[in-house]
């Protein structure tokens, strides 16, 4: 019994921070990612390592890093309402 208490106790606290990513409303339809990621390899052509979608001063924002033609690793800022290419810091 203890075993199955310790395994839905850690499940718990695991998920825990699962279930806040989401409650925080920090989320976007999939058709808006996924033009952002076209919008980021229109301007940096390449494959894809990750998409992630952040908020940026209150703004969500998606944000792809790109492994280019020449094997250089690049960090785009696409703004997903207009699809315009941010500034990265």
């Amino acid at each position: 019994m203890n075993k199955i208490t310790a395994a839905v106790t850690f499940a718990s606290i695991m998920l825990f921070p699962f279930n806040h990513a989401f409650a925080s409303n920090e989320a976007l339809p999939a058709s808006q990612v996924i033009a952002a990621i076209q919008t980021a390899v229109a301007a940096y052509p390449g494959n894809i390592k990750e998409a992630e979608v952040e908020r940026k001063q209150g703004n969500l924002i998606v944000e792809i890093k790109i492994i280019d033609t020449n094997g250089q690793k690049i960090k785009v800022k696409v703004d997903p309402t207009n699809n315009t290419l941010l500034p990265v810091n």
